[in-house]
């Protein structure tokens, strides 16, 4: 099997489609706002890209309603939206901070252009530098703890999701063979053997109860039809609606 370099992965335009609709209908922001801050994305990363960002701040608007006030929640939200902004999708040490920068300076423009006076710069700081993995556990933050929980967690509320959102999650934005994807799980394989210190806010392991479960079988896949799976997503998929329907199919 061929190297496949990040630009190899399909964009999921069409489900990124659905979800800006989705969340320009809750009234917190509107399609022209998303779809600003989408330009501070790179389309071409294929994991830590816009449609990522969607997912984590739908999670937001699924916390509990009394976990979080109306200013809290929207702040939040902006963050999530924000908190890969600019990411290389290399893992490089400063990605989340650079994304803190691109969400001030767009944040500051939102508010001229859109009148988004509600927005708490202190909530939307905290919450971003928590999405820092190698961080997380100095965490105390209230924001920082809620958003780095959810960013782990947020996709996995079926094994199919876990797999299509995830770009396959073994490698992420990696250089790989299929062969090194099937076996080099070691990111997971520690996220599982850590399964305690996954969830430190009981509200987002309420709303995402299978996060771990989902680890766990992923890494225990059949090769076959790992194999397949990965196939079919990277060449034949074209939403998240085929995917599973292929994987209900083979599974």
């Amino acid at each position: 099997m061929n190297i496949h370099t990040p630009t190899s992965f399909e964009y999921k335009y069409e489900d990124e489609k659905l979800l800006i609709q989705s969340l320009s209908k809750t009234g917190l922001i509107s399609k022209a706002a998303l779809l600003d801050i989408k330009d501070d994305y790179n389309k071409d990363v294929p994991y830590h890209n816009f449609l990522h960002a969607l997912k984590v701040a739908e999670g937001v608007l699924r916390l509990p309603r009394w976990v979080l006030t109306l200013t809290e929640t929207k702040s939040l939200f902006i963050a999530a939206l924000f908190h890969d902004a600019g990411h290389t999708g290399t893992a490089q040490d400063l990605d989340e901070f650079r994304s803190l920068d691109i969400a001030f300076g767009g944040i500051m423009d939102f508010e001229k252009k859109y009148n988004y006076t509600w927005i708490d710069y202190s909530i939307v700081r905290k919450a971003i530098i928590g999405t820092v993995f190698k961080n997380r556990w100095k965490n105390t933050d209230k924001y920082a703890i809620l958003l780095a929980d959810l960013d782990i967690s947020t996709i996995w509320m079926s094994f199919p999701e876990f797999l299509y959102f995830c770009d396959f999650p073994i490698s992420i934005e990696v250089w790989v063979e299929i062969s090194e994807w099937e076996h080099d799980v070691n990111y997971f394989k520690f996220l599982a053997g850590v399964d305690k210190n996954i969830f430190r806010s009981r509200e987002v392991a309420e709303v995402f109860p299978r996060a771990l479960e989902n680890i766990k079988k992923y890494i225990q896949l059949d090769a076959d039809i790992f194999i397949k799976l990965f196939h079919y997503y990277l060449h034949d998929s074209k939403n998240f609606s085929d995917f599973k329907k292929y994987y209900d199919s083979i599974t």
